[in-house]
């Protein structure tokens, strides 16, 4: 299992100048750190994985802020986003048809979903994907994004964690033309400040999906990452797959999103996910909310106000 990008598998030479002692003092404080962090109710895939991150000084949780910012950092009241300058984007590989998928949306209630998800049931399992691959549906008569699925093993997140981001600019999904600052309420009177839409990803980088339009859709901020802590959006489902695959990095994960749009509407009302692991302990269809508190959508354009 690599864990580093691009370095070599095997036995680093050399080491401190401290000789072996100083390896073990090392491994004994990291072996420490992770039975505390197990002692207090976090499992090992999810220590393992906040380990395996930060070697890689990668963002896994959320994914992306808009205009190149990582979710692990988060923006907070006075925040603004860096601009990414980067301009390589991975090629989307061919694979099978993916049939798409009729969905439907539910409204959005902020009280009885605040993290914008809710639970729908068990996962819709449709189609045969092979270990390793993503597939990508084409994209409608409107130019809308229509569906991403894949059968995610951990070599597959493994290269997503690792891949180098390129820049989204240029790559707009349907919809997309609007986008302005906003201050969205989150959680624990804090607030978000920066931009409103989000090239939000139907299968996550960190889950090997790919940065091209047919997997993005014109997603707000809370609709891709929520409150930036794991508990929302399409974060939620992407965390849960990742903890999963690192507790059994043998294992696959069937992972499927589609949009779900009212009519001839460019920007999605919500995103439908179904997740199944390969021994049944993740099973379950997650409707995403393509929304924001305090604000006003126009679903047909992408445009949007603040409420009051």
């Amino acid at each position: 299992m690599a864990l580093g990008g691009g370095g070599s598998r095997g036995r680093r030479s050399g080491g401190p100048a401290g000789g072996w002692k100083d390896w073990v003092v090392l491994a004994t404080l990291v072996l420490a750190l992770a039975v505390a962090m197990v002692g207090v109710g976090r499992s090992w895939g999810s220590v393992w994985r906040e380990l395996w991150i930060g070697s890689q000084g990668q963002a896994a949780a959320g994914e992306v802020v808009e205009d190149g910012v990582a979710a692990g950092q988060p923006q907070v009241e006075g925040s603004r986003p860096d601009v990414s300058e980067e301009d390589v984007l991975p090629e989307t590989e061919d694979a099978g048809v993916l049939p798409v998928r009729a969905v439907s949306y539910t409204s959005w209630d902020a009280d009885a979903s605040p993290n914008y998800w809710r639970m729908v049931g068990a996962a819709v399992v449709d189609v045969d994907i092979p270990a390793g691959q993503v597939w990508y549906a084409p994209l409608d008569a409107l130019g809308r994004t229509t569906r991403a699925a894949g059968t995610v093993n951990f070599a597959l997140m493994e290269d997503g964690l690792a891949r180098e981001r390129g820049s989204l600019q240029g790559h707009d999904p349907s919809g997309w033309g609007h986008n302005e600052r906003a201050s969205i309420a989150l959680p624990g009177d804090r607030s978000y400040n920066g931009y409103f839409w989000n090239r939000s990803h139907l299968v996550a980088k960190s889950l090997g999906g790919s940065d091209e339009v047919d997997n993005l859709v014109c997603g707000t901020r809370t609709q891709n990452v929520g409150a930036n802590d794991g508990k929302g959006g399409m974060s939620y489902v992407e965390g849960l797959v990742r903890d999963w695959l690192f507790d059994h990095p043998e294992g696959t994960v069937f992972y499927s999103a589609t949009p779900a749009y009212e009519g001839d509407e460019l920007v999605c009302r919500s995103v439908v996910v179904d997740v199944r692991s390969d021994d049944g302990q993740l099973d379950l269809e997650v409707e995403v909310y393509n929304a924001a508190l305090g604000y006003r959508i126009d679903y047909a354009t992408g445009e949007f106000w603040a409420e009051g």
